[in-house]
């Protein structure tokens, strides 16, 4: 447990309250413009700069950059919010699932990593529903099951790596093009793991105490400081920065929540995990005020389901699940997905 202008978003921060008024309508395609950033669209459809994450979600491989925005992209602007119609909500109705079976392909998942997976959620969890989709998809349904073991710490080494599962899902995928900047367990994932097409692609984001965030803007600016992300987290987006020990402190905070306790306390400098965990935390520990996100070093890192390179199944099983994804974003059906698992419901 990736000729066009680019703008800042941390440039816009300044622009007046009147012209952030929440009056993007949502549930609609929006056509970027120039002076556009992620936080002042994410203003004008939600009332708060750091609502942006669904607008990834639901718009999947169109954004690689949080902190800048191209001219003239399309982008789809979901509602925050389940809508109801005369009592009846208005969830999208997706085809049954057929029951996965006990042999076949051999799956597996962890669980408490929400909305992603977690048996308490929705079928499993958003990544959940892709992936048993993804399987079910076209005329011929695979033959699979998949299985929750919570020690996520055992999922690829060594379970998928002794070939007792031959697929994981959801996994980060570093940036194995600078492989020479990354740590050990990082450099394994790219010489032992294939990846899917991208489930979803995440915005990871830094926090630090609202007076000292504008004297951050680049790693080199990060050195020396404490760095909180939650125990057990990826770090190959801090490799490649070089944010590691010993330049930084790196602390292992209990939980997301336990880091973002430790900022407002002084104890660390800054909190790094997922923006859509941060916008949530912020505002059940009533923050907001005493944060403020260091947009500039945030990055969008992509979740894949994995197989090993080794076990000659595992090119066949993926494609398997990219044809799914892609037909599933072809017709509808991952929106539809999306919006079940992230309009409240």
């Amino acid at each position: 447990m990736t000729g066009i202008f680019f703008f800042s978003a941390i440039s816009l921060m300044t622009t007046p309250a009147t012209l952030m008024a929440q009056d993007l309508e949502c549930d609609s395609v929006y056509t970027t413009q120039s002076g556009d950033s992620l936080s002042r669209i994410s203003r004008r459809a939600y009332g708060r700069d750091t609502a942006y994450q669904q607008i990834f979600d639901y718009n999947p491989g169109v954004l690689s950059n949080p902190s800048s925005l191209p001219v003239g992209i399309q982008l789809y602007i979901p509602c925050e919010a389940k809508q109801v119609v005369d009592g009846t909500s208005s969830r999208p109705s997706l085809p049954d699932l057929i029951s996965a079976q006990d042999d076949g392909i051999k799956i597996l998942t962890g669980e408490d990593y929400p909305p992603y997976v977690d048996q308490g959620l929705r079928q499993g969890g958003y990544s959940y529903e892709l992936v048993e989709r993804a399987m079910q998809y076209g005329d011929q349904p695979a033959d699979y099951r998949i299985d929750v073991i919570p020690a996520w710490g055992s999922h690829l080494q060594p379970l998928i790596a002794d070939g007792a599962y031959d697929i994981g899902f959801p996994w980060f995928r570093p940036d194995c093009d600078q492989m020479d900047k990354l740590g050990e367990a990082s450099q394994w994932r790219c010489k032992n793991l294939l990846w899917s097409e991208n489930l979803h692609d995440v915005v990871v984001t830094f926090y630090a105490r609202s007076g000292a965030a504008a004297a951050i803007s680049s790693p080199g600016d990060a050195m020396g400081k404490k760095i909180c992300r939650p125990r057990g987290y990826f770090t190959h987006d801090l490799e490649v920065m070089g944010l590691t020990p010993p330049d930084i402190v790196r602390v292992a905070g209990d939980s997301p929540t336990d880091c973002f306790e430790r900022l407002a306390s002084g104890e660390v400098d800054l909190v790094t995990v997922n923006a859509d965990t941060s916008d949530r935390i912020i505002s059940e520990l009533g923050i907001r005020d005493q944060v403020a996100e260091v947009i500039n070093l945030a990055t969008v890192q992509s979740l894949h389901a994995v197989g090993l390179k080794a076990n000659p199944q595992s090119r066949i099983n993926l494609l398997r699940i990219n044809k799914g994804l892609i037909g599933m974003r072809d017709d509808g059906t991952f929106q539809d997905v999306s919006e079940a698992h992230l309009s409240g419901s």
